[in-house]
């Protein structure tokens, strides 16, 4: 595992890094605009903020960890003064540890930490689904593209739930209307029409970001991957021999 830990406290960092060593490699950033620019190539397990840097280091922090559409790394800030704890809890902390600092307690927290969102996202296993360049999150209800979220209605997003959870298999509609529409395939067909037409353009199912949604033959949709074209070389021409010269 991999810690970044947001302090210009040198000994303090030094404390830190060999209390964590057995759990991980520690990295230093003076603020939060050196932190950014790392997070961009690295998978950091956690952040440590020291309180001392300020608010807006914090702030920083935790505004890119909102920006992303999964959990994030936990952060957990240090050093903070009483008058900051509830604060940094609203401002969407995982955890808190007051000053002074104790690294043995810091490093509980920590460990208690992980397990916590180990836990969490084990439980949310199931609502999440990734197809090629979709990510399905039951949870919430989105539906991101290449990390971009789509916005949909309940119904568009239950569809869509139900197609992405049998990619290459036909989907009926009976099955569509009697799960999503709590009707029969006759009743539902025009509106499960529009609806699947809708999911076509706002995801881009045509083969844009390599999926296909098509209807198919037996009353129903299936959702594959785009046809591979192939190109066929042009068949060589050989050429005639010469005729002899004289």
């Amino acid at each position: 595992m991999k810690f970044a830990v947001l302090t210009s406290d040198i000994g303090l960092y030094d404390a830190i890094r060999n209390r964590l060593s057995a759990d991980g490699d520690c990295q230093r950033f003076d603020d939060a605009a050196q932190y950014l620019v790392a997070a961009s190539r690295i998978p950091y397990s956690a952040v440590l903020v020291d309180a001392a840097l300020g608010p807006l280091d914090l702030q920083g922090v935790l505004a890119r960890r909102r920006g992303t559409r999964s959990a994030g790394a936990p952060v957990i800030g240090f050093g903070t003064p009483s008058w900051m704890l509830d604060l940094s809890f609203r401002a969407g902390c995982d955890d808190v540890l007051p000053f002074p600092v104790d690294v043995a307690e810091l490093q509980i927290r920590l460990a208690t930490t992980l397990h916590r969102r180990a836990s969490a996202n084990a439980a949310r296993s199931d609502d999440l689904l990734e197809v090629g360049a979709y990510q399905l999150d039951r949870g919430r209800d989105t539906v991101a593209v290449n990390g971009i979220e789509v916005e949909l209605t309940a119904r568009e997003f239950a569809l869509a739930w139900l197609l992405f959870s049998a990619p290459d298999m036909r989907v009926s509609r009976a099955r569509i209307a009697s799960l999503i529409w709590r009707s029969d395939e006759a009743a539902a067909a025009r509106s499960i029409e529009q609806h699947v037409y809708l999911l076509r353009n706002r995801l881009g199912l045509r083969g844009e970001h390599g999926l296909v949604l098509r209807a198919v033959y037996g009353g129903g949709y299936c959702l594959g991957a785009r046809p591979r074209r192939i190109t066929r070389a042009a068949p060589r021409v050989q050429a005639l021999p010469e005729a002899p010269r004289d």
